[in-house]
């Protein structure tokens, strides 16, 4: 067969790749450089749990949907890409080295296992993981993407961010504006899409898109060998383009439609005006607590949408989702009258301890475990819907819920109910329960009492006592950052015991939660 012939039969220099030995180097080193990048998300809730309805009676072992726990039954779909971590502990606990209030210490230590100021901020002494991470992996060393939902706030009960000792980093609580911020980088089009752009778009294969001009010039006159070239071109074509397809395909307007991210839906989910109904908002109003309704949930998922959508347009690498806890749920089905924060001391206010203040406060509060845990599901859905290389962004990215604390009557930060969805590219297990710190660990307390006005008792959880800094430390390097050697991370954070000095005495990261342990 002629070469003229060949290369016209289905339009030239594409289909002379392979047969030019320099252009399929070429190629071939271009596909072996695009390697999805690794993420770290953390979908953040407040006010502990109901432990013994969170925790799977599984601590240790291969996770199927029947192992999950009531509250968890949401993420059933996802099972076999959940990794459980049993026995953590976030240090500088009430009472414990410092003896400010509990939660200004669960949010000041979270995410830098460092002490809090003891001023009237009572910020963080030291730079919180997300900017640590950032600075390794994002583009350009920019700073994470941290996004909340509800009233903006700068109180240190609301902010877990930090970019410098105690310089706080509030989050961004307007979907609006990280729309605004990505639509500027999407690629303009020269031409309306065709019929065949918008396929593509979609998932359609381009070798698909040409199909009958495929087959005519595949019943040319030609020998075995070229037919057999040609198959075989075309099998790499095939290989070669479901390692490049994303679905949605690019940074592009037509990637946030079809996340559901179009002006007017944006718009939506972007309430103006005050946000009233909890304990920061500055006053009730019936506008103020029917926008913090539109927050919480249309404002919720489009943020996940935002966080997609930078993930595909690669703008960022660190991410942090906070749903505020001094609020009060109205929404959903849930009509409560006591904010999150009340209901957890189980007094229905600030107070600590005592009689149980609210009937059915155990059902309430379960109610509330449940949403957080389907919207957790609705973020590992999304991220798992999505085409990247020969995964998808989940399978790239630790998506971990992390609590604030264990239970919340308690206050207790032993035992932490922690998951994480997606491997970071395969450096995490996935499918499994895994108990690091190795022996029994329990359910906790949480419905011990407090039944029909009874007393509260005892709500701690037992067990659970590995600092968490060794999970950040397997985090980082599961995203790909380095030690001041370039080799792994082995340290993070300023202690990594019960109190507030000695450093950092178990350092290394956990080998049972990654893939190679």
């Amino acid at each position: 067969m002629k070469r003229r012939v060949f290369l016209k039969g289905i339009g030239g220099a594409a289909l002379a790749v392979p047969f030019l030995s320099s252009l399929a180097e070429q190629q071939a080193k271009a596909q072996a450089a695009a390697v999805p990048p690794k993420r770290s998300l953390i979908f953040f809730t407040h006010n502990g749990c109901l432990t013994n309805r969170w925790f799977p009676t599984l601590e240790d072992g291969p996770l199927t949907a029947a192992a999950l726990s009531p509250t968890l039954a949401p993420l059933a779909p996802y099972v076999s890409k959940l990794l459980l971590p049993r026995g953590f502990r976030s240090m500088n606990g009430y009472a414990v080295g410092q003896t400010i209030d509990p939660h200004d210490q669960a949010m000041g230590s979270k995410l830098t296992c460092a002490k809090i100021t003891d001023d009237s901020n009572r910020y963080a002494t030291a730079v919180s993981l997300d900017h640590v991470i950032a600075k390794q992996i994002n583009p350009g060393g920019a700073t994470p993407l941290v996004l909340s939902v509800g009233a903006s706030s700068t109180k240190i009960k609301e902010v877990l961010s930090f970019s410098a000792p105690n310089t706080a980093f509030p989050a961004n609580v307007n979907p609006q504006t990280v729309y605004n911020q990505l639509t500027g980088l999407f690629k303009p089009g020269s031409a309306a899409p065709t019929v065949g752009d918008y396929k593509v778009a979609r998932g359609a294969s381009a070798i698909d898109l040409v199909k009958s001009d495929l087959a005519r010039f595949q019943a040319l006159n030609m020998s075995q060998t070229d037919k057999s070239r040609v198959q075989d071109w075309l099998d790499l074509l095939r290989t070669t383009e479901t390692g490049i397809m994303t679905t949605p395909s690019s940074c592009s307007a037509d990637a946030a439609t079809s996340l559901g991210a179009t002006d007017a839906a944006v718009k939506a989910a972007s309430p103006g005006g005050a946000i009233s109904g909890g304990a920061f908002s500055g006053g009730n109003s019936a506008t103020g607590n029917s926008n913090l309704a539109t927050s919480f949930t249309l404002g919720g998922d489009m943020m996940m949408n935002m966080i997609a959508l930078s993930m595909i347009c690669d703008t960022n690498r660190s991410f942090i989702l906070v749903y505020p806890g001094y609020v009060t749920f109205n929404w959903d089905g849930i009509t409560h009258t006591h904010d999150h924060h009340g209901l957890s001391h189980r007094t229905g206010d600030f107070t600590v301890g005592g009689a149980c203040g609210v009937v059915g406060v155990l059902d309430m509060l379960g109610a509330i475990d449940m949403w957080y845990s389907k919207k957790f599901a609705k973020l590992v859905g999304l991220l798992d819907s999505i085409g990247e290389g020969g995964g998808k962004l989940l399978d790239n990215t630790a998506t971990m819920w992390l609590p604030e604390l264990s239970d919340g009557a308690a206050h207790n930060l032993n035992n932490l109910p922690i998951v994480i969805a997606g491997s970071a590219g395969g450096y995490l297990k996935q499918g499994v329960a895994v108990n690091v710190e190795g022996k029994a660990l329990g359910l906790g307390n949480s419905e011990k009492t407090c039944v029909n006005g009874g007393d509260i008792g005892n709500t701690g959880s037992f067990g659970g006592n590995v600092p968490i800094n060794k999970l950040y430390v397997t985090l980082m390097n599961a995203v790909g950052c380095k030690g001041p050697d370039g080799g792994k991370v082995t340290t993070f954070g300023e202690f990594d015991g019960t109190g507030t000095t000695g450093g950092i005495t178990n350092p290394g990261e956990v080998a049972k939660l990654t893939a190679a342990g």
